[in-house]
């Protein structure tokens, strides 16, 4: 695995030294750090210039917004044989670990194509800002969206776009050469974000991998109808360009269809309702004939059984039908799928130590004098209070202790474990 870290600069000679820093100081190095400066009106391109001694590569041309630079630094890395990319944007940090977590990450999901994970939030000097401040407030809030629940990834971007930057992109290089950036000012991160989303693509990391920050030149300001605008926009374009992918792709359809019924409550400046508005303007431009006829095209799974038949018929005669009704049985059911999964690895995990009994040649040679009897026992009534049983048993075997103390891998091993439960 090559990966390259590649950096789009533009009027951040303050911050940039900071990000090259923090490329340089990974526990796994990057084979190609290539920075580009979008046309800086300062000594960008200088500061970078500093570490070509230390394998930095760095070139400079006239302005072409964010998303070209991007989308020509992943060409670059490709040309340098890198297969792997990670962005960092020009006034962020990584933390130590990113690529080495974001690596092992990769290989581990070979059918994922981009990796994210959490971010903190830093001032202009470089310092963590708390949850309660207010610009950063946000981007804690959309992270805490992830805490809560058993959501898909696509739900989650369609809570909010906790990702939040190009710098939490760990991505293959060809796919983002067949989906390069597209030329919105706010947006380009989220649309890639959805659409990898939707495809199934993206892989979520629970850990903190990057600082994003926080300053008075940052792209987003404080006014929403541009925005909001955009926001619009981009979910058009959406929708255009993964019709065709939509109409044939049930999977993807029930990912769309999760990310659709988040999106509503959004908190990334969505508006559902002007949406709905937009999409109504592009049906009245169709006759009644083509109405009919979409609808009648449209096939799928989707139309075997209805859409709200759990709460259609959920009424019981006791109380008033409602979501929140069926919310509470959704927990109960829930805690069940919680109870069989503890279940079914308890089984799992009495197998697996079963098995180190049976193939243990220490443990053999006490059953041979009669020893060590109290790990043959099958006591308790399910498979939790069954492994429960067997832990105990584990550490109360005299034979096994002094297996353990003998040298016995296998009997060490075994309690162990038990220890730490």
């Amino acid at each position: 695995m090559r990966i390259a870290v590649i950096i789009p600069v533009y009027n951040h000679a303050h911050f940039v030294g900071e990000a090259i820093e923090s490329v340089l100081a990974q526990t796994r190095r990057a084979d190609r750090i290539l920075c580009i400066d979008d046309g800086s009106k300062d000594q960008s391109l200088a500061v970078c210039q500093r570490y070509a001694n230390r394998g930095v590569q760095a070139r400079g041309r006239e302005n072409r917004g964010a998303h070209n630079t991007i989308n020509e630094l992943v060409q670059w890395a490709k040309a340098e044989g890198c297969d792997w990319v990670n962005v960092l944007n020009s006034d962020d940090r990584y933390l130590p670990r990113k690529l080495e977590m974001c690596a092992a990450a990769a290989r581990a999901n070979p059918d994922k194509q981009v990796i994210s994970g959490r971010l903190e939030v830093i001032d202009d000097s470089g310092e963590v800002m708390p949850p309660d401040r207010p610009r950063a407030r946000w981007f804690y809030g959309a992270q805490s969206l992830t805490e809560t629940g058993d959501h898909s990834v696509a739900e989650l971007i369609g809570k909010a776009n906790f990702i939040a930057t190009t710098s939490n992109v760990f991505a293959r290089t060809d796919y983002l050469l067949a989906n390069p950036f597209r030329p919105y000012r706010f947006n380009h991160d989220y649309y890639f974000l959805a659409s990898s989303a939707w495809r199934d693509v993206l892989l979520l990391l629970p850990e903190v991998l990057m600082q994003y920050r926080i300053h008075g030149s940052n792209t987003i300001t404080t006014k929403p109808e541009p925005l909001i605008r955009e926001m619009l926009r981009m979910h058009l374009d959406l929708y255009h360009d993964f019709a065709a992918e939509l109409a044939v792709d049930h999977g993807m359809r029930t990912r769309f269809a999760d990310y659709c019924r988040t999106l509503w409550d959004n908190i990334s400046s969505f508006h559902a309702g002007m949406f709905q508005v937009a999409l109504a303007q592009v049906v009245a431009g169709i006759s009644e004939q083509e109405r009919e006829a979409l609808a009648a095209a449209l096939t799928g799974q989707e139309f075997d059984t209805s859409p709200n038949r759990a709460l259609a018929g959920g009424y019981d005669g006791t109380e008033p039908l409602s979501v929140a009704k069926l919310c509470r049985k959704l927990d109960i059911l829930r805690e069940e799928k919680e109870q069989w999964s503890a279940e079914r690895h308890a089984w799992n995990e009495l197998h697996r130590i079963k098995q180190q009994l049976q193939d243990s040649h220490w443990v053999g040679l006490g059953a041979a004098f009669g020893l060590g009897k109290t790990l043959r026992r099958n006591e308790g009534k399910g498979a939790i209070e069954k492994l429960q049983k067997m832990h105990n048993a584990l550490l109360q075997s005299r034979w096994l202790k002094l297996g353990a103390a003998l040298g016995s891998g296998i009997a060490r091993t075994l309690r162990r474990e038990a220890q730490q439960l």
